[in-house]
């Protein structure tokens, strides 16, 4: 049977791609096996697919270890798109006025494949405080940034993703099932902001909004967390008002309204 270059090329595109997607802020350095392990591909196809993105600086082999790490392009290309996303530059000034005034960690997350990505913060100073966890990854359903994008998304595609990507247990808060997901959608839309009372991780509490630009297709939340010693009722009401007003605040800026 003769092979369908066009169908070639593309599996090596997304090949070549989960091979990057391997590379997160916790995993920073791969060798050969444990990443053609990772991706379930051949150790021969996944060096082959290694050169060529070492060809264009994507990535980089320590010569002594022999492993491998993000080359320079990957941060160019982090770099273009920091500067060429409206909401990420015009929120960042939001961001800081929130942090001062909250005095905990605050956050800016991006949907991204099923996931909220984090793409801003700005850490507390606090000597106690929750990380800002810039470049990582969290599941929508027990983050309160993620819990915010589900509620601005149509429930149908909502419900796919989180069918897609599951909803696992991490703490004895976590919620675990679309029905119970489907009324915490519903208490946020109404309120305005949604929370993780120590659903993600134990200890840390966080209260996040909503807020989108339809133009770019783009949704996104932000967020103010910090250890559940501090965020107390009072204190997450006081946030979640600086929280909505800040949503607003960038809304604004893209005269549109929080959806």
């Amino acid at each position: 049977m003769p092979i369908n270059t066009r169908d070639y090329g593309v599996s090596s595109v997304r090949k070549a791609l989960e091979l990057l997607g391997c590379f997160t802020p916790r995993a920073t350095s791969w060798t050969l096996s444990d990443l053609a392990r990772a991706v379930r591909m051949p150790k021969s196809t996944t060096h082959n697919l290694l050169r060529t993105l070492h060809e264009f600086d994507l990535v980089r082999q320590d010569p002594q270890t022999r492993s491998y790490r993000l080359g320079p392009r990957a941060l160019e290309l982090g770099l273009t798109f920091a500067k060429g996303t409206d909401m990420l530059s015009h929120a960042r000034p939001v961001l800081s006025r929130l942090a001062e005034a909250s005095g905990e960690t605050v956050k800016l997350g991006m949907l991204s494949q099923g996931q909220v990505l984090v793409i801003a913060a700005v850490e507390s100073t606090r000597q106690l405080h929750t990380r800002g966890d810039v470049g990582t990854r969290w599941p929508l359903h027990s983050s309160s940034l993620g819990k915010a994008i589900l509620s601005v998304l149509p429930s149908e595609e909502a419900a796919d993703i989180l069918a897609r990507h599951g909803m696992p247990r991490f703490t004895q808060s976590t919620v675990t099932t679309w029905a119970e997901m489907q009324r915490e959608i519903q208490r946020i839309r109404s309120r305005g902001y949604a929370l993780d009372l120590e659903e993600n991780e134990p200890g840390v509490c966080c209260v996040a909004a909503a807020l989108a630009d339809p133009l770019n297709r783009t949704v996104a939340a932000i967020s103010v967390s910090g250890p559940s010693v501090r965020m107390k009722a009072g204190a997450v009401d006081e946030f979640a008002r600086h929280l909505t007003a800040a949503a607003r605040s960038i809304a604004r800026y893209f005269d549109r309204e929080i959806l």
